[in-house]
This record gives structure tokens, sequence and C-alpha cells, in this order.
């Protein structure tokens, strides 16, 4: 969320991402349990980028009796319905989610692990390789892996 971004526009927004997730399921006759819309609306209204195990803690407060598979495969699913995309960690560590479909980027912060989404306006054109030429571009996606500033000793 930017600053300029109002309470009531990211309300909307995650309405608007559940309700298409809603519509998909039903579409593809795909069961539209209280887990899988909790999971869901979890993803959807926050932009923090949560790792699978920070959703899984965040849902055994509503479903104590929960399974991490369970969130596991949901997310899963909503990959490959292309609801949330996964954003794999270069050190290795757990992949985070993200439900912000739209054109963004990343700045990832190998030392907190965090995650910020970077406007594409933010960074002006992307400069595409000429040998991209015989191919059809999907989309770009860039990831900045930042460090923290060392601190200046005095």
């Amino acid at each position: 969320m930017n600053k300029c971004t109002t309470r009531q526009q990211v309300n909307a927004m995650t309405d608007r991402r559940i309700q298409r997730m809603g519509d998909l399921c039903r579409e593809l006759n795909l069961p539209l349990t209280p887990q899988k819309v909790e999971i869901f609306r979890y993803l959807a209204g926050t932009s923090r980028h949560p790792s699978a195990q920070e959703i899984f803690e965040a849902m055994q407060k509503r479903f104590p009796t929960i399974a991490f598979s369970t969130v596991y495969k949901n997310l899963t699913k909503f990959k490959e319905l292309g609801l949330v995309r996964e954003i794999p960690m270069k050190d290795g560590s757990s992949s985070r989610f993200d439900a912000n479909m739209e054109n963004h980027h990343h700045i990832i912060n190998l030392d907190t692990l965090e995650v910020i989404d970077v406007n594409p306006e933010e960074m002006g054109e992307v400069c595409v390789p000429s040998s991209l030429n015989r191919y059809q571009l999907e989309k770009v996606s860039v990831k900045f892996y930042v460090r923290n500033m060392p601190e200046k000793k005095e």
C-alpha cells in the first residue's frame, strides 16, 4: 500500500480480489471452504508478503485444527489459478506470497527478509534486451535484492 492509498481503497481492492477468487472457484467447480476463503482473505488483505508458515500461524487463530498442508495446498492452487504469485527468496528461506497481481516489482531485503512493492511508475521504463525480440514478452518482474546499510562507526 503506498502512502496515498486510503483504508477504504484497500478494503475495496481486497473485496474485489476475494470476489474474483470466489467467482473463479465457482466457475471451475472448486469447493469454497471456509478455510480457503480465509486463507485468501488474509493474503488479499495484506501488503506484507507473508510466508506459508506465517499464513498458517494466522489461520490457526481462526481454525485451531487447520493443517499446514491445507494452507500450502490452497496457496499452490491459488498460484495455479493466477490469484497469487510466489516470490522465491534468494537465500533459500521460505517463499513469500502476494495477492497483488497488478504489474509491480519488489525490493527484497536479504537481512530482514522483508518484501516491499515497487510500482512501475517509480522506476520508469524498463529496458528490454534485443535478444528478447524473438519472443513474445508476457510481463516484466524486477526484483531488487538489498542488504541493510552498515552502521557508521563514529
